[in-house]
């Protein structure tokens, strides 16, 4: 016996064998060298064609139009938000029941964007049925029926909308401060369009403003998943080569001024306020720095923590009941943008809030330190690996850098220009876009309390000695 299993300690060898050739999990050094780089390729017409894939099974495959309610003129303001509501109810080669029919056996999701200088629309799917729903998506655009039975119909729904819109003061507040920061430039005008332009529009009018923005040359096809860059390539020159190039629109250009719009309304039991300067553009360096300037002052609402514990120092203040929200934004385009707090108080704390608000806007161009920068760049990366991490929106960022800037910097570069950021650079752009500059101040509600705009404009500098 004791032989035996002498025997059988000898020959049990067990063969260890490695598969993988790196540590595991790999450094975040090594996902970044493994990311496959964008690709880009254009077709004689001018469509881009602009690529990142993938080993997944599902891609998101989108059109990225150049076009939105700043290439609209007066009549035609609200165009490009009334086409995306008919763009998928019929084709010139499928009727209303065949293209429900074909969408819901790829079983995806069809979506659309209209902003003020960008109309996308772009599924999500199986990587193996990408071929058709490039076809139906290209089909939706470029060739839709524009029937008048569905213009006529979503005219009534698009109303609706607006009368909802119109109840929202958050809604109704952006548009007060686009119409007065852009003022006298196309760039002034809603996505909806007023509502005496819906009832105009009809099969024909649609027509106008489809031939004259959707531009092969002002069209970027984005894609990102499991496709690879020559499929999407084939694919572009099968449904998007026999398109005609047409003489590309320019835009006008922007034309910032500081002002003060205010919509009083004692009716309402909060005032909901926005203050906000000129910004960089989309490709601007500096846009990175404002970027993080902005997690810096952070956000904050009632159903957040409160107290002296909050990290944010504008939270930390406005948590003592100096208003119910607040949230920053950095809005970039292509040639301009917009930098601003919008908070909701009540009449009696609207101008401590703003002081608070200008406050730190002071701070940030003079006095903010390494530790509150390190913390929002954190912050940043997340935000950016946490886009990046879905197929949607990666092809999001795609299309609008590509339809923006010509292409899309690389994640691993996105994510160096953080790492670079330093408290002087933040200091140094906020410098140069708060200080003793103009801001634009919106406000909706009890605005009574509310600075007047000679005495907001002078909180907008400290006077050092």
């Amino acid at each position: 016996m004791l032989k035996t299993t002498g025997i059988l300690k000898r020959q049990f060898k067990p063969l260890k064998t490695y598969n993988r050739c790196i540590c595991y999990p790999p450094s975040f050094s090594h996902y970044l060298k493994n990311q496959p780089a964008t690709r880009y390729s254009k077709l004689y017409n001018g469509v881009t064609i602009a690529t990142a894939e993938r080993d997944s099974c599902a891609a998101c495959v989108g059109l990225f139009i150049d076009a939105g309610s700043r290439y609209e003129s007066k009549q035609e303001n609200g165009s490009a938000h009334f086409f995306e509501h008919i763009a998928f109810k019929s084709t010139n080669k499928r009727n209303k029941q065949c293209l429900l029919e074909h969408m819901e056996s790829l079983g995806s999701r069809f979506k659309s964007i209209v902003t003020r200088e960008l109309v996308a629309f772009y599924v999500e799917c199986l990587s193996q049925d990408v071929p058709l729903a490039t076809d139906v998506l290209v089909d939706c655009v470029f060739n839709n029926a524009l029937d008048m039975a569905e213009i006529e119909n979503q005219k009534k729904v698009i109303y609706s909308e607006m009368l909802e819109h119109d109840k929202d003061p958050g809604a109704v507040v952006m548009d007060y401060l686009y119409a007065s920061a852009f003022q006298g430039t196309p760039l002034a005008q809603s996505v909806m369009g007023p509502s005496s332009n819906l009832y105009h529009f009809s099969g024909p009018s649609i027509g106008r403003y489809l031939s004259k923005c959707f531009d092969p040359c002002r069209t970027v096809l984005a894609a990102a998943g499991g496709v690879s860059h020559e499929q999407m390539t084939s694919l572009a020159n099968c449904f998007l080569g026999g398109l005609e190039p047409i003489k590309c629109l320019d835009v006008s250009a922007h034309r910032y001024t500081g002002s003060e719009v205010r919509y009083r309304d004692d009716t309402m039991p909060a005032a909901h306020v926005i203050v906000a300067v000129e910004a960089p553009c989309l490709s601007d360096d500096e846009r990175v720095a404002m970027e993080v300037a902005r997690l810096v002052l952070g956000g904050w609402d009632r159903s957040q923590p409160a107290g002296e514990a909050h990290p944010s120092r504008v939270a930390r203040e406005a948590s003592s009941g100096l208003c119910d929200s607040y949230h920053t934004f950095n809005i970039a385009y292509k040639d301009c943008g917009l930098f601003g707090v919008h908070y909701v108080s009540d009449v009696m704390h609207l101008d401590d809030m703003m002081l608070l608000i200008q406050d730190e806007f002071m701070y940030l161009s003079l006095c903010v330190t390494e530790s509150e920068v390190e913390k929002a760049k954190n912050i940043l990366t997340t935000k950016i690996l946490r886009k990046m991490d879905s197929p949607e929106g990666t092809c999001k960022d795609i299309g609008k850098w590509t339809l923006y800037h010509g292409c899309r910097p690389e994640l691993a570069a996105q994510l160096h220009a953080v790492a670079r950021v330093t408290a002087q650079h933040v200091r140094a752009a906020c410098y140069r876009y708060l200080y003793d500059k103009c801001p634009v101040v919106t406000a909706v509600g009890p605005t009574e309390g509310l600075l007047p705009y000679t005495r907001t404009r002078s909180y907008m500098w400290w006077l050092r000695t």
